[in-house]
């Protein structure tokens, strides 16, 4: 994600804000995987 230049300067002018936002992001990444596996675990 560090690798796009948008997200490098917002590392560089607002930490804060870009740690706050990247928490957010694998929060959200977190909560899909759970439901991928809660998907595949079903027994249709």
């Amino acid at each position: 994600m560090y690798q796009e230049n948008r997200f490098k300067m917002l590392t560089k002018s607002k930490p804060e804000v870009a740690k706050q936002l990247l928490q957010q992001a694998q929060a959200e990444v977190d909560a899909r995987w759970q439901m991928y596996q809660y998907l595949a675990q079903r027994n249709f």
